[in-house]
């Protein structure tokens, strides 16, 4: 494993395809070192869109989480920000399962100021997933993982820990194949 920089990344949203409201992302190198501050930022979720189904499932499943700010544009344009800071040292932005709500929260992103042509091109590119690196690695991306202490389900920050922690276990595992005398044998 290199000493690569990853922002790994993750979205609490009104339903599967309602708006964002809490995202969560942690910074690791390649080590699984923590190279920054962990950082949640959360707006009340009655503050974003979404329908009264996504409403509920919020309410039964997601552990209170503090705001941090007043709207989901206040989160987004904190979660953009930072993340541009880590773009220009270079880290790869990873989320668990990107879609549909990761890639819907980047969007809007990008969508709540769409005069600024800057922006359009200031996203992620690639965009990586947790789920592709677990299953090159031969993990299974829908098992259930044990989780640790600091890291509670449908909180975005406890979500991004574990995805961090998974990812570094796949990099672990594709480093080790990638080294093995069989892997060589093509070269």
């Amino acid at each position: 494993m290199s000493s690569d920089l990853y922002m790994v990344f993750d979205v609490e949203s009104i339903g599967l395809h309602g708006e964002g409201f809490a995202v969560g992302y942690v910074v690791v190198n390649g080590h699984g070192e923590t190279m920054a501050p962990d950082q949640r930022y959360a707006c009340p979720p009655e503050a974003a869109a979404g329908d009264d189904e996504g409403r509920r499932w919020i309410a039964e499943n997601c552990p209170p989480i503090p705001a941090t700010h007043a709207t989901p544009r206040e989160v987004r344009d904190a979660f953009w920000r930072d993340w541009n800071q880590y773009k220009e040292r270079n880290a790869r932005l990873v989320a668990d399962f990107a879609w549909p709500v990761e890639a819907r929260f980047l969007a809007a992103c990008v969508d709540d100021d769409p005069n600024s042509v800057g922006k359009a091109y200031q996203g992620p590119y690639p965009l990586h997933e947790l789920a592709s690196f677990m299953v090159a690695a031969g993990m299974d991306p829908h098992a259930t993982y044990a989780r640790l202490p600091d890291e509670p389900q449908h909180d975005p920050l406890g979500d991004a820990r574990q995805s961090a922690r998974l990812l570094m276990r796949a990099l672990k595992t594709l480093a080790s194949l990638a080294a093995a005398p069989e892997a060589r044998d093509g070269e």
